[in-house]
């Protein structure tokens, strides 16, 4: 595996308007309508604070005198069907299986983006692996720990991020001085079974809160008529008891990590997991047990014992690694130079 040296420089400075595109459309799940929507979010507040124009389209917004000339697009697969195609416009595809990107794939106009697992394996609907899609280890480039570029399959693989910007992380900081927590677990997200379920793992850490008095409380944030707003779901997490990430099995045997695990510590919280994968992530530094009810006492006692220094030294670890800012520098970086080193 190589180490990419040269097409990936240190973010000194923010990435500029007008060096490869002049505006940006997210083109996909609006706020609140489905779980990928706060993904959307993220890069949308980060896009616009870089300094572009950006805006967020569906498939039921009238488009026709928009004008999309020079545009870096960024959809997903459930919500692309009316995007439009240009050749004069980059596209970040993520699960977008449709033929009618393969035109602009050849032509250096798109790139793939896959969240990070164990293996670097693009999934199906029912969790298989498909197996010509595995990159080839030779051509493979690790830009940093979870973070890998495979220009043969133009694909980047990484995990999601917080919502938060830089700024706003140290802002939470500040009010940590202050904050007086609940004898409460806030868990705001999916609490569900199946497949790709997390109930089973989430159920006896639930067990150990009742134990103890404290609630445990599920608030699901995307449903379009009352939706979480990003301010409240820090506010919540903030004031928690604990706030842990805590993964079902499928995504802890495929090494998936979650946003909300980058979204916890930012909001104020010591990062408590069940996954190996986030403890290797963070460097051995947060609490995990893949007993899930032992878990609930590992962190009281670690959180018991924590100072505050350990905690800001996480939310900047988080800040510095861990931001929608880092995911941009990787995209454009690596569509940029995709885009120069295809003949079309």
């Amino acid at each position: 595996m190589k180490v990419f040296l040269r097409i990936f420089i240190v973010f000194v400075a923010l990435v500029q308007p007008g060096h490869a595109f002049d505006k940006v459309i997210i083109w996909g799940h609006k706020l609140h309508s489905h779980t990928h929507s706060y993904v959307h979010n993220g890069f949308y507040r980060a896009f616009q604070f870089l300094g572009y124009p950006t805006y967020w389209f569906d498939d039921q917004d009238y488009v026709e005198d928009f004008d999309f000339s020079n545009s870096l697009f960024l959809t997903e697969g459930q919500v692309d069907h009316n995007i439009p195609l240009r050749e004069d416009c980059q596209y970040i595809l993520h699960y977008c299986r449709s033929p009618k990107y393969q035109s602009l794939i050849e032509k250096g106009n798109c790139i793939i983006l896959q969240v990070y697992n164990h293996g670097l394996y693009i999934y199906d609907e029912v969790g298989n692996p498909i197996l010509e899609s595995v990159p080839n280890p030779d051509t493979l480039i690790q830009v940093e720990p979870f973070v890998y570029c495979d220009p043969q399959g133009k694909r980047v693989y990484m995990p999601w991020a917080t919502d938060l910007l830089p700024y706003e992380i140290d802002d939470v900081k500040e009010s940590l001085k202050t904050v007086v927590k609940e004898p409460s677990v806030y868990w705001v997200g999916t609490y569900s079974g199946g497949l790709f379920g997390n109930i089973l793992e989430i159920g006896p850490f639930e067990k150990a809160c009742h134990m103890n008095n404290i609630n445990f409380i599920h608030k699901n944030p995307w449903t379009p008529k009352r939706g979480i707003s990003m301010q409240e779901n820090c506010e919540l997490i903030k004031r928690s008891y604990m706030a842990p990430a805590i993964v079902g099995t499928w995504q802890n045997e495929k090494g998936y990590i979650p946003c909300r695990i980058f979204k916890n510590i930012s909001y104020g919280q010591m990062g408590v997991t069940n996954s190996k994968t986030i403890y290797d992530l963070f460097e051995g530094k947060i609490v995990y047990n893949p007993n899930t009810f032992q878990l609930f006492y590992d962190a009281e006692k670690r959180i018991k014992e924590m100072k505050l220094e350990e905690l800001y030294e996480l939310m900047d670890f988080v800040k510095t690694k861990h931001t929608y800012l880092n995911r941009i520098q990787v995209l454009v970086e690596f569509s940029n130079y995709i885009k120069a080193n295809t003949k079309s």
